[in-house]
């Protein structure tokens, strides 16, 4: 997992694929990885999305293509994240902090971006409270935060959850949870998808019983 809050919106508009450089790509080439799967022809797909690529030698820490994000204060949480990473505990942050954003623990959608709130989850999860709600001041992160946004910048990364994978052929891209079966499919050369029963899910997340 990487965090990624950038001060422009990768591609463009983040709504409107036709606005977003980086979605309109994605959709042309998403169709042609289900035109594939039915056992279609693809080429038109890839031609066209071919054509809304980016050009590579593009660099985004001088040249961006996009619209300017409103202030929210995401580095707090991320570098608290990245903390929480470098101790072992990456996948643990991240899930609590969706699950007290979001309320997946039942207990009401919390500030995530708020100090308390990152305080709260870091011991949750056996961390030093202190060192999570301090880490964006601290400065141990900028260089690795902003490495991590070029990165998202040249994957083409507009949306979340969204997945880069590298193979002979490129880079192959996944956008939403949607298109997981595609990526597990990928990953692992399957043609078909293993079945998990409910308790299965549980065990892989137990705050979501």
């Amino acid at each position: 997992m990487i965090p990624v809050w950038p001060e422009i919106v990768f591609g463009g508009h983040m709504d409107n694929p036709t606005d977003n450089l980086f979605k309109l790509a994605y959709v042309f080439a998403d169709a042609a990885r289900q035109a594939e799967e039915a056992g279609l022809s693809s080429a038109y797909f890839r031609s066209v999305a071919k054509r809304f690529k980016p050009p590579k030698d593009i660099d985004y820490s001088k040249q961006k293509v996009g619209l300017n994000m409103p202030p929210e204060d995401w580095a707090v949480t991320h570098h608290a994240f990245l903390y929480a990473q470098e101790q072992g505990k990456g996948w643990e942050f991240g899930d609590a902090v969706f699950a007290h954003r979001f309320d997946f623990d039942g207990g009401g959608s919390r500030d995530v971006m708020d100090a308390e709130v990152l305080r709260a989850i870091a011991t949750e999860v056996g961390l030093d409270a202190d060192c999570a709600s301090n880490a964006q001041a601290s400065g141990d992160y900028e260089e690795a935060q902003s490495a991590l946004v070029k990165r998202g910048e040249a994957d083409g990364v507009f949306g979340v959850p969204f997945f880069a994978f590298d193979h002979n052929e490129g880079t192959e891209v996944f956008w939403g949870n949607d298109r997981l079966p595609s990526l597990y499919k990928t990953l692992t050369g399957a043609r078909d998808l293993p079945v998990m029963d409910a308790n299965s899910l549980g065990e892989i997340q137990t705050r979501r019983k």
